[in-house]
């Protein structure tokens, strides 16, 4: 199926930010399957150029699912050993040959927890069938983390895996702060974020729609690094916010610099983000079912 433009199926939820995007977002498919009724994490496969992996938000079970680019369930998940508190973004990186899955277990909305937690699971294998599959997987790591300083809540998170760490930023700190972990630390003891500096907002206009002025369109609920390392995207609730980096820079560098932003209209509470394989597009969904799923075409850096 061809991917309707985004203008012409939610034309009546579409604001002047959409009219204004030199690129019109496309609706790529559906999210049509009730479990995946409050997405917010997002991942493109490395082992499929046409799967993507999903996630629900907290109170939900620890299960991840597979869907094709249109939107169509392939599989779920179970991740066994694990009790899920506020699961808030979803990256994937292959280290030493092997494609994987990270979860981020990182929402803290009071800033109360005392540690939060990322899991790693080797992303599953598995052929497309006439139904969608029930499979299992395990950990492969789990990292147990705190914030140098205090307790922060991250609904924004990535991996860096060139250079084998994890990259963070805060939600509710003016201007976002970006910290980093180790991708796969020695031993099981608990690590410390570091403070790598902060992230350069848009700057651009608050949008019209006033359920969007409540959740703070300038906060950051998704993070994505292309396969290629050479961009970079930032979700918000009213926009996607592109970063580019030359090939001597480092990710707080790049970081550090004013996007390039990409508006979507009116998705509800867009939480989930990635870069799609080939780096030609950004998917992007939210925490309400049925969800569309999004698709910003956009050029290469």
């Amino acid at each position: 199926m061809r991917p309707f433009p985004a203008t012409v199926l939610l034309a009546p939820l579409l604001g002047a930010a959409a009219a204004r995007a030199a690129v019109v977002p496309q609706i790529a498919g559906l999210l049509r399957d009730a479990r995946l009724d409050e997405v917010s994490g997002l991942a493109v496969s490395q082992r499929d150029s046409a799967r993507l992996w999903l996630h629900n938000d907290s109170g939900n079970r620890a299960e991840v699912f597979a869907v094709d680019t249109k939107g169509a369930l392939l599989a779920r998940v179970l991740i066994a050993g694990i009790k899920p508190l506020d699961w808030e973004d979803m990256s994937s990186f292959t280290l030493d040959g092997k494609p994987y899955l990270l979860i981020a277990d990182t929402g803290d909305n009071g800033a109360v927890r005392k540690s939060s937690e990322l899991i790693v699971i080797e992303e599953p294998s598995f052929r497309a069938a006439a139904a969608p599959q029930e499979l299992q997987a395990a950990p492969a790591w789990r990292i147990r983390f705190r914030y140098a300083d205090a307790p922060h809540d991250v609904e924004a998170v990535t991996v860096d895996a060139a250079a084998k760490r994890v990259l963070l930023l805060t939600k509710r700190t003016d201007p976002p702060q970006l910290w980093s972990l180790p991708l796969r630390p020695a031993g099981d003891a608990e690590q410390v974020a570091q403070h790598l500096g902060d992230l350069a907002v848009s700057g651009e206009a608050v949008p019209a729609a006033a359920f969007q002025r409540r959740l703070q369109p300038g906060r950051p609920t998704g993070f994505a690094i292309s396969r290629d390392g050479r961009s970079a995207v930032v979700l918000t609730y009213a926009s996607v916010w592109r970063y580019t980096r030359a090939a001597a820079e480092s990710w707080e560098q790049a970081l550090a610099r004013k996007p390039q932003v990409f508006p979507f209209g009116l998705l509800a509470q867009a939480e989930a983000v990635a870069v799609s394989y080939d780096g030609a597009a950004i998917y992007l969904s939210g925490e309400r079912w049925p969800a569309p799923l999004l698709r910003i075409d956009i050029a290469p850096p």
